[in-house]
């Protein structure tokens, strides 16, 4: 009997390496970046949209692919728009986070958390607000949601999405549409 590399207990260390393959690779690939902003016009306000379209098409589709997962497990508006929304914080009027940081993100939070904290704050360097960026998109994608117009339950999820240490059953919801989009 065969077993798929993609078969693998959720948790586990071999879960995490697929998922942030798959990641990394869906940034790879090219995007129908025209047919996702036309169906994210339809769900999100032109502010919203405005938001969105600073991030790379990659970031798009998976912003979509969320916002349809969270439409078809609920009818909560606010996880819909949060899940629509949740990583827009990644990208802002200055730069957005490259593929390279999002590696060494991931990597340096791993085995060098300290090394990473320091890039991570904020600076002139434009090089390193990619990872300033990373680590605090949460946060920022929260306060730029709230000046589009969503709401502040939309928001808190928004602000709450990486922290595993609060528990809300649509937070955890929102991270399982995360991590499956």
């Amino acid at each position: 009997m065969a077993v798929s590399v993609f078969s693998v207990p959720a948790g586990s260390v071999a879960a995490r390496v697929v998922y942030r393959t798959r990641q990394g690779l869906a940034h790879l690939r090219p995007q129908r970046a025209g047919a996702v902003d036309a169906e994210l016009a339809g769900w999100l306000s032109p502010a919203q949209l405005g938001l969105v379209a600073r991030l790379t098409a990659a970031d798009r589709a998976h912003l979509l692919r969320a916002g349809r997962r969270a439409a078809t497990l609920s009818a909560d508006p606010d996880l819909v728009l949060a899940a629509l929304l949740h990583d827009v914080g990644k990208a802002d009027e200055r730069t957005r986070v490259r593929l390279w940081q999002r590696v060494l993100v991931v990597l340096l939070g791993r085995v060098a958390p300290d090394l990473l904290a320091r890039l991570a704050r904020p600076s002139h360097r434009p090089w390193r607000r990619g990872f300033y960026l990373a680590l605090a998109h949460p946060r920022l994608g929260a306060e730029m949601a709230r000046a589009s117009g969503a709401s502040a339950r939309a928001c808190w999820l928004i602000a709450h999405h990486h922290d595993a240490s609060v528990t809300d059953p649509t937070l955890t919801l929102l991270r399982q549409i995360d991590e499956e989009a």
